[in-house]
């Protein structure tokens, strides 16, 4: 059985976030996959309590119908803050709302996570959510999408990330002990994320696509020591090598995984290097090809 999986993180979407939708909608429909989990989607209600959606105008690009989920892990109601620009340009713009997350889109529909013969929706699990929100990455809350893919026999589980990264860990704002307290925080979700898979996943041998931006390169503990070594994933290297995914990096921190490792026949693998990607995002997508039993 086949499907072609992409992980995108679309940088919110809209022009205030840096990112151009239109070329966005463009990537999502040369790629077309099957299988699609997008990372800082973003959707605002307007002073007449309209819904601007970036996940709905995806779906109807990408052809994937109502087969797709918006899964917020921030909103203006709940964490509103003045050092979150967003947040204040949408309080002056008179927006009664503006939510930025995780989504993820599928072409055959979901079921639901332990009944197969229902259809389902996408659940939203926390991995890290602080106390209070400074306004800053260093206390946003991550979460997993987690969905079941409506394609008997297999019925894979989708599995969505986008773990923490915080103020000064890259350059050119390098803070001392920085980097190593994100990456100390990735294992943490990470293995939170193992936790919430084990019993009903992992040891059952149930099949799962997890894709997301990590960002983690591959060699980090979170990955090599976490996913692999501990939880047994098996990373889906890309053909085009050790490019890049984000500017900041040189190397990719945007993965794709399949568990577990015998239920993987083939695979291709490769990183969106276009124009159009490189127009579109800070991130460039990354997609797969996996032929799986």
């Amino acid at each position: 059985m086949q499907f072609r999986l992409m992980t995108y993180n679309i940088g919110g979407g809209r022009k205030d976030f840096g990112s151009k939708l239109a070329a966005i909608l463009e990537v999502a429909k040369e790629v077309s996959p099957d299988i699609l989990v997008a990372q800082e989607a973003t959707d605002y209600q307007d002073a007449d309590g309209e819904w601007f959606s970036v996940a709905d105008q995806i779906a109807k690009a990408g052809e994937f119908g109502s087969n797709y989920a918006f899964c917020p892990t921030l909103t203006m109601k709940e964490h509103m803050h003045v050092q979150k620009a967003v947040f204040v340009n949408a309080l002056f713009n008179d927006w009664q709302d503006c939510r930025q997350g995780n989504a993820v889109f599928c072409r055959e529909g979901f079921t639901r996570l332990g009944d197969t013969s229902k259809s389902g929706y996408p659940r939203n699990i926390p991995l890290y959510r602080p106390p209070v929100f400074e306004g800053n990455r260093d206390t946003d809350p991550r979460y997993a999408v987690l969905a079941r893919v409506n394609h008997p026999p297999l019925f894979p589980f989708i599995v969505g990330v986008h773990l923490a990264t915080l103020l000064g860990e890259r350059a050119p704002k390098d803070i001392p002990g920085k980097a190593e307290q994100a990456q100390i925080a990735r294992l943490a979700q990470v293995r939170r994320l193992l936790d919430l898979m084990r019993q009903h996943l992992l040891d059952r041998g149930e099949l799962v696509f997890l894709l997301g931006d990590f960002n983690a390169v591959s060699s980090e503990i979170s990955i090599a020591s976490g996913l692999e070594k501990e939880g047994g994933f098996v990373r889906l290297v890309p053909t085009n090598g050790a490019l890049a995914t984000h500017p900041k990096v040189t190397d990719a921190i945007d993965h794709i995984f399949v568990y577990p490792a015998e239920r993987l026949v083939e695979y291709k693998c490769w990183t969106v290097d276009t124009d159009s990607a490189r127009n579109a995002s800070d991130h460039l997508p990354v997609v797969a090809e996996v032929t799986v039993r």
